[in-house]
């Protein structure tokens, strides 16, 4: 993780606060293993694009949240 923050930091404009707190807000909101491993596959791509790592963190939870399994037949 601290690797691919000092990575954004040298590819952000100034101090690249916003892009620090965009990536601290996706920590906040996605499940850490999900996190995690977008951030080690982002490293080995040197991707510091926040928008691809949001998809590859999608990637990884699709059909955690919305595991949807078939309705049992009712007597109505």
């Amino acid at each position: 993780m601290n690797r691919y923050v000092s990575g954004l930091k040298r590819r952000s404009p100034g101090r690249g606060v916003a892009r620090l707190r965009r990536l601290l807000a996706m920590r906040r909101t996605y499940p850490r293993e999900a996190f995690l491993a977008a951030i080690e596959k982002a490293l080995h791509y040197g991707l510091y694009d926040l928008h691809r790592l949001e998809h590859l963190i999608l990637e990884q939870v699709a059909g955690d949240f919305f595991c949807i399994e078939p309705e049992e037949e009712s007597e109505f």
